[in-house]
Formats: structure tokens, sequence, C-alpha cells
């Protein structure tokens, strides 16, 4: 039991950390120091972690063999301060993608790095707790992405959808989120198990393909 829980908290916190660092570098690249100066634009897990959200709630579910889920602190962002070359809404969407698309990125990674243990041959010779690691990474990341892709405030999909819409359109999008988000989200969580696991088998299915992993 243990075990499992540090094979899935440890790579969960190194996922959380990359994934709020990516927002807080976006929004340095576009003019906004606001995470910079708060102390976020790092890879200190310290920085991210969020006691009850990070390590006592993903426990203690683990530890009752109930489905579980985490987050870290919130990267914070002034679109006020991005560059004027884009609108702000523009700027919040790029900001907001940043952390999903590091996760999916971590997780093209973690497959690649697996697959070359394999076809390399020294799979066999590599401590099992490395190999299970790179699994659980791909795994948590692929979940990651799909769920912080969903356009549901306050997570990041609401944003990026956000800022594709334009007129009316994206102000009621912005007002029914703002309204029945975290019941949506809470709904979500607690009956969206299948809605998820759907876009993650997909994504998991076509890694392993592409790096052969069978």
């Amino acid at each position: 039991m243990l075990a499992g829980v540090v094979l899935t908290l440890v790579p969960m916190i190194l996922s959380l950390t990359v994934h709020e660092f990516a927002h807080a570098w976006a929004g340095k690249k576009l003019g906004d120091t606001t995470a910079e100066d708060m102390g976020r634009l790092t890879l200190n897990p310290l920085a991210h972690i969020d006691p009850i959200g990070t390590l006592l709630l993903p426990v203690l579910l683990m530890s009752r063999g109930l489905p579980w889920f985490g987050w870290a602190k919130p990267v914070p962002f002034n679109p006020a301060r991005f560059t004027r070359k884009i609108n702000m809404r523009t700027g919040a969407m790029l900001v907001a993608a940043a952390g999903p698309a590091s996760n999916l990125i971590m997780a093209v990674v973690c497959a690649g790095t697996l697959a070359g243990l394999v076809h390399a041959g020294v799979s066999g010779q590599a401590p099992e707790a490395l190999l299970l690691l790179l699994q659980r990474m791909v795994q948590l990341n692929i979940g990651l992405f799909v769920f912080n892709m969903i356009p549901i405030a306050p997570l990041d999909g609401q944003k990026v959808l956000g800022g594709l819409l334009r007129g009316n359109t994206a102000v009621q999008f912005d007002r029914i989120n703002a309204r029945f988000g975290w019941i949506a989200l809470i709904a979500l969580v607690a009956f969206g198990g299948e809605i998820m696991a759907a876009p993650v088998v997909y994504i998991w299915n076509g890694l392993w393909s592409a790096f052969g992993l069978g």
C-alpha cells in the first residue's frame, strides 16, 4: 500500500510542479512577471505544493482505495501586464494552455524514455521502481492533460476555449462558467470517470503504438 501511494504521489507532485511552472513561464514570456515575483517561476515543488490538494487529500483517498485526485496552488497572472502584441483574452488562453501542454510533453518524454530502455534491451536490468515510475508518469500526465483541457471553470480548458470564442458567444460562455462552473466540476469529479477514460486510453494507446511498446 505504501509503495503504491509513493509511486503515485511522487509522479503527481512532479507533474503538477511542471504544470504550474509552465503557466508561470508562459506568463513571463508574455510580459507578466506576477508569478515570477511571487516565486512561482521555479521547478521547486515546495513553491507549488498545496498541503491539502497535493498531499493530504490524495493520500487519504488512496489509502482508502477510493478514486483520487489532487491539485497544486494555482499560478497567478495579470492579463493587464501582457505585451500589447496580443489581446488579454488570447494571452490568458496561451498561459492556460501551457499547463496541459507541458503534461502532454512530459507524457511523450516519459513514454519515449521507457521505450528507449525497452528497445535497448536494458529494461530487465533497470530497477523495477524506475519502470513503474515512468509508466505512472505517462498515465498521470495524460490524465492531467485531458482533465485540465475540459472547458469548465476553473480548469485551464475554460480559458483555452474562451480565448477562441468571440463576441456574444464568448460573453455567454463566461457567464455560464461563472454561475455553474464549480457545480459542473464537482459533478465531473464525482461521476465523470467514464468521460475521462476514453480520451486517456486513446492517447495512452497512441503513445504505446508510436513508440512500439505494444
